[in-house]
């Protein structure tokens, strides 16, 4: 048995984490198998509900009730961080590993100076530092994440700051204890207009660069995934359903829901007035009533009862470095059109 590639910074096997409910249980992430490789910059994609983020909280152990991870390893450079004891696992958080959460304007106090946010996070991982190095650590961080005039941002409120400068507030956050390893952030881009967007993916692309950190992005956007990864996991119903490189996927879509979700994107080229925008069929499965078999099942439009319900499809490898989860893989035409 070989040992893990040298390359490799982040290993998921078999992760699930489950919500316990009155109603039942939630399988938020069902058997997760990923990786992010040193220095790359791995996309996670899929419609809302679909696990995307529960699997981030996962890695850095902060699932909220009634979730728990129930299964699986999640290893950093080889230590597995489900084995580690809460203490071990805080000084990780915030330092190895940071994550930039959604929706800047809730996750920032509003009450609070963004500059006294940033102090904190100092103060709590790095308590030898004087009040003076915060400080200057602080204008540097604001500086490094492309926010003009720091002296006199540091001291505003985040509702005084637009989108965008809240969403760079909170990667100076995620940044604050040093270079991390590997950089979490869940739906950066979500609510900023098509200018902004563009300027927080060509930051993320230069601190990646600059620090030779790893980033795991996460994103319902596929235009993000495309302008930004080096590969891309597809994710529906808590289960990855297809992986490849950003080329690769691109180019030769394989599971039906990948292709479906390609064929969502606006064809800036088709006039509007004479095309429909495209949806996917149906909707997303109720996951604690979901049928035993393939999860796309009722929205897919190659679905054969016999082969595809049952048990859940294995995801196999269909070519080098493509991995796919469907069984009719091979009754679907390559030729077909998106």
């Amino acid at each position: 048995m070989t040992g893990p590639s040298p390359a490799r910074l982040l290993d998921i096997r078999g992760l699930r984490t489950h919500f316990f409910t009155d109603r039942g249980v939630i399988r938020a992430v069902d058997s997760v198998d990923l990786w992010v490789d040193r220095e790359e910059i791995l996309g996670v994609v899929g419609e809302s509900g679909c696990g995307k983020t529960v699997m981030a909280r996962s890695i850095l152990r902060i699932v909220q009730k009634p979730g728990r991870i129930v299964g699986g390893r999640v290893e950093l450079e080889g230590i597995d961080l489900l084995g580690l004891s809460e203490a071990e696992v805080r000084r990780i958080r915030g330092d190895a590993v940071s994550m930039v959460f959604q929706e800047p304007m809730v996750s920032l106090d509003p009450v609070y100076h963004v500059g006294s946010q940033i102090e904190e996070v100092l103060s709590t991982h790095r308590p030898a530092m004087s009040g003076r190095e915060r400080r200057q650590r602080v204008l540097q961080l604001l500086r490094m994440v492309g926010i003009p005039s720091p002296e006199a941002r540091v001291n505003s409120f985040p509702h005084e700051l637009s989108g965008g400068m809240r969403q760079r507030v909170m990667i100076a956050i995620a940044l604050a204890c040093g270079n991390p390893r590997l950089l979490i952030a869940d739906e950066p881009t979500t609510a900023l207009d098509v200018t902004v967007q563009a300027q927080i993916i060509r930051l993320f692309q230069k601190l990646q660069r600059e620090l030779g950190m790893s980033l795991l992005m996460i994103t319902h956007d596929l235009g993000v995934i495309s302008e930004i990864a080096d590969r891309v996991v597809v994710m529906y119903a808590g289960s990855i359903v297809e992986q490849a490189s950003v080329r690769e996927l691109f180019d030769r879509p394989l599971h039906p829901y990948t292709r479906a979700l390609l064929r969502s994107i606006p064809n800036r080229d088709r006039d509007p007035r004479k095309s429909r925008l495209y949806s996917i069929a149906g909707s997303v499965p109720n996951l604690l009533d979901l049928k035993p078999g393939c999860k796309f099942f009722d929205r897919c439009p190659h679905a054969m009862a016999d082969i595809c319900l049952g048990t859940e499809p294995p995801i196999e490898e269909a070519e080098p470095g493509h991995l796919v989860r469907c069984r009719r893989l091979r009754g679907i035409q390559a030729k077909d059109s998106l």
